[in-house]
């Protein structure tokens, strides 16, 4: 049984796809059971465009968009939005850089607009830069004393090259958040194109209306060449369970990594691993690894796994918090549980309850119309057809228990993993 109400699914696979003559796609879908507007867009310009020594340029390159853009300056932007009730913002990540804006029905040529502006014309105004780095600066600074963002910190290091994005966090860091120049910024946005470009709109619209508007906005946006594109290096090998610690003076809690190289978004086994992922580390309080670490042997005040599959294929990971005189038997039981899913794969229940839940949260979250511009550009981005939505129950129930085994042993059944672990001084605090 298809678990989507009938007009659910079939609201997605209503949207109309446009591409414009200079190559960015608008997806425009009514959704008539709220008067107001989502509009989602990105350009597929990220972090993974930057060079290292300038680690954080697309964040706060992003974050700068809103600070003055067309003929309006950042106050005159939020004074005109605020008048409306509605909003825009921008920000930055790995692969893209993000815009988005909220309207009533009657002021989406408004934001359209603003949204035009700011990713087009965006001013960089060198006063703004600097309060701008200062939010960045004070924001790192606050990331210095997080265990979690430590250790997250500390393990793309160890996995990835220093020449691969996935090396280090796109939100950069206090050394080169410090010396970016708007130059810099002004040198990097010439990196925007309209080709890699897609923009959501989701309301109750007239589509055809919010087309012409889109056409108004941003058709006459031209850029040099092609867009950009990004070959990522291969990982670095994880032999002999590489492990470090973060030394942390004042904690009380030590953030363990435990990770393995996974895989992209496009990869076949995607679904596979993301059932397994679901069932090891996600369901309930976090899968078996919640399940067991924390609830039947209290060794983590949290215990989960995340699989980060985008353009690239990121960590898959199990991580936990912990009490920093339970370190070395939380990691063994982390390594032992993780082992013996890759051994032993799910249970026919795990199974069936990853399934339902895959598919149920699916569902809820196309509720709203941010939700739904955000699936959107995500079926767009990873190129999945507007039928996705009413594919993608078929697609996890077609998911068995052999499929799930075969791709936990595939990239979880390895003594080739990293450790990290980041907290309270410890005696072998880097092995």
């Amino acid at each position: 049984m298809n678990p989507f109400p009938s007009n659910r699914a079939g609201t997605i696979a209503t949207a109309l796809r446009y591409e414009l003559p200079n190559g960015m796609v608008a997806l425009v879908q009514r959704n008539a059971t709220a008067p107001t507007v989502s509009v989602y867009g990105e350009v597929r310009v990220g972090a993974a465009n930057e060079p290292p020594e300038k680690n954080g340029l697309s964040a706060f390159t992003g974050a700068a968009l809103i600070r003055g853009a067309g003929h309006r300056t950042f106050q005159e932007i939020v004074a005109r939005t605020e008048a409306v009730g509605a909003s825009v913002n921008a920000g930055g990540g790995m692969h893209s850089t993000g815009f988005a804006g909220r309207s009533l029905n009657e002021d989406v040529a408004l934001i359209l607009e603003i949204l035009s502006d700011m990713v087009r014309a965006p001013m960089f105004p060198d006063e703004e830069i600097e309060r701008l780095r200062g939010q960045f600066l004070m924001a790192l600074r606050e990331d210095e004393q997080d265990t979690s963002v430590r250790a997250s910190r500390a393990l793309r290091s160890i996995m990835f090259p220093p020449t691969h994005p996935y090396s280090r966090l796109s939100r950069g860091t206090i050394e080169t958040i410090s010396t970016l120049t708007r130059e810099d910024l002004l040198q990097f946005h010439t990196l925007y194109h309209p080709a890699a470009t897609t923009i959501a709109v989701v309301g109750d619209i007239d589509p055809a209306a919010v087309m012409a508007l889109i056409e108004r906005f941003f058709g006459d946006w031209q850029a040099p060449g092609a867009p950009p594109r990004v070959t990522l290096p291969d990982p670095l090998p994880l032999p002999d369970q590489r492990r470090v610690h973060i030394a942390l003076d004042g904690k009380s809690q030590t953030d363990v990594i435990w990770a393995v190289h996974g895989l992209d978004r496009r990869s076949p086994d995607y679904y596979a691993a993301s059932v397994a992922n679901m069932i090891l580390g996600q369901l309930g309080i976090g899968g078996r690894l919640g399940e067991r670490v924390r609830e039947e042997q209290g060794l983590a005040y949290y215990c989960g796994s995340s699989l980060d599959a985008d353009l690239g294929a990121g960590p898959w990971t199990a991580m936990a918090g912990v009490n920093p005189a339970h370190v070395e038997r939380a990691i063994d039981a982390i390594v032992r549980e993780i082992k013996q899913f890759a051994a032993e794969g799910p249970t026919e229940q795990e199974l069936a309850d990853a399934r339902d839940f895959m598919t149920g949260r699916l569902a809820i979250g196309l509720e709203t119309n941010d939700s739904i511009a955000s699936t959107l550009l995500g079926i767009e981005r990873y190129q999945l057809g507007l039928d996705y939505i009413e594919r993608y129950p078929a697609i996890i129930s077609s998911i068995d228990r052999d499929q799930v085994v075969e791709v936990a042993r595939r990239y979880l059944a390895t003594d080739d993993y990293a450790i990290v672990t980041a907290g309270p001084p410890a005696s072998s605090s880097v092995s």
